[in-house]
């Protein structure tokens, strides 16, 4: 080997280690760098790293999932949820008549004949309860009380005393108020307790729902001393065997505010010795100031039965009015009975008889009624249609025929 070789030899050696003097050691803290690993390898976890949280899901709002459909056969609700647990029940009645009355013995002025369209009812109903079982509520108008009138011969204050004088004038046919009914009641077990304005428990047609009514109209003894409304308490209830309804009134009549301190009280009371006889008895009488115009008394007997399609209902009502004060009283009275049979549910053929005398003391003002009809019940008392054609022989011989349909819930 030359000395050229050994001194480049030399140098090469001198340089490498100076370079490897200068290098400082690692920190003992340190761990050595890893060795590197494929993509494909998973790189092995530090051994004192913590463990990672894995990142929270994207936010997704929350939606309930909509109600089941109702199962085929199932009914709607009947009742809404109002206040801080109460309920709402709407209800209606509407009730169209085509009406031909017919008399032969009219003149003059009278026509023997009139036939019309008439809106018989539009009752729109609210109910309800503010504290379930406890506080109740009911209220019910009817517009088409206000569009019934009819010419009615009014007496008049003649110049000459010895000349009477009178004039024909359009006036209502009841008494003209949207407003029928209108009551709060407490309830309990034995007794609920009603304060506003309702139905006099007198007549048995006359205390009961209109839209349940087996004839177009009621008869004329229910017309005349039922189916009035009065200011005062009411206290009833209905078990399975007996009911009552006890009230005190203002005796003024539909939204009439007292004027005296005479009331008028009523009971009510009826049986149920098995489920298709109803038996009732009715006292209504005015207490206090018993001579002054506007004192009244009623006594009542009433029987109802009705299974497997047949029906038969009778009331009778005896009555004492006095119409001015200390002045005398007279007596009243009337009846009716119908009987029906429904046939496959839906038809019904029915007749009704009807006596109604406003004063016993007098001769010639007795009333008889003759009424068939046939209901068709499309869906019972909700949706029905009714035919009747009455006869009213001491009333001018007056015949009378009705055409119906009802709708109702």
């Amino acid at each position: 080997m030359s000395i050229r070789s050994l001194l480049i030899g030399a140098a090469v050696s001198a340089v490498a280690a100076n370079a490897l003097a200068q290098t400082p050691p690692p920190p003992p803290d340190v761990p050595p760098p890893l060795p590197a690993t494929s993509p494909t390898e998973p790189v092995p976890p530090s051994p004192n790293a913590l463990p990672m949280t894995p990142p929270p899901p994207p936010f997704e709002p929350t939606v309930p999932p909509p109600p089941p459909p109702p199962a085929p056969g199932d009914a709607p609700p009947k009742k809404l949820t109002v206040g801080t647990g109460g309920l709402f029940q709407p209800g209606l009645l509407l009730q169209g008549w085509f009406l031909f009355d017919g008399c032969p013995s009219c003149t003059g002025a009278t026509p023997s004949s009139v036939s019309t369209f008439r809106i018989r009812r539009a009752e729109v109903h609210v109910k309800g309860e503010i504290v379930p079982k406890l506080a109740s509520y009911a209220v019910m108008f009817d517009p088409a009380k206000v569009l019934e009138d009819k010419s009615t011969v009014v007496p008049v204050t003649p110049v000459d005393p010895t000349t009477p004088q009178q004039v024909t004038v359009r006036q209502p046919v009841s008494a003209i108020s949207v407003l029928q009914d209108v009551f709060i009641t407490f309830q309990s077990e034995y007794a609920d307790v009603s304060l506003g304005q309702f139905k006099i428990p007198v007549s048995w047609e006359g205390y009961n729902s209109s839209s349940k009514l087996i004839f177009p109209e009621r008869s004329l003894v229910s017309r005349q001393f039922g189916d009035k409304r009065d200011l005062g308490l009411r206290i009833a209830k209905t078990t399975k065997y007996f009911g009552y309804s006890a009230g005190v009134f203002n005796g003024g009549g539909l939204n009439n505010l007292d004027t005296n301190n005479q009331k008028d009280f009523a009971l009510r009371l009826e049986a149920y010795p098995i489920p298709s006889i109803t038996v009732a008895g009715v006292i209504y009488s005015s207490v206090g100031q018993r001579n002054r115009a506007g004192t009244k008394d009623r006594y009542e007997a009433d029987l109802r039965f009705e299974q497997e399609g047949i029906l038969v209902q009778a009331e009778y009502i005896y009555a004492r009015d006095i119409t001015a004060d200390y002045g005398p009283s007279f007596n009243g009275q009337g009846f009716y009975a119908l009987a029906g049979y429904t046939f496959f549910d839906v038809l019904q053929p029915i007749v009704r008889l009807g006596y109604f005398d406003p004063n016993t003391g007098r001769d010639a003002d007795q009333m008889w009624e003759y009424n068939v009809g046939l209901n068709y019940y499309i869906r019972k008392h909700e949706s029905k249609l009714q035919i009747n054609y009455s006869k009213f022989p001491q009333a001018r011989n007056e015949d009378q025929f009705i055409f119906a349909a009802q709708v109702a819930f």
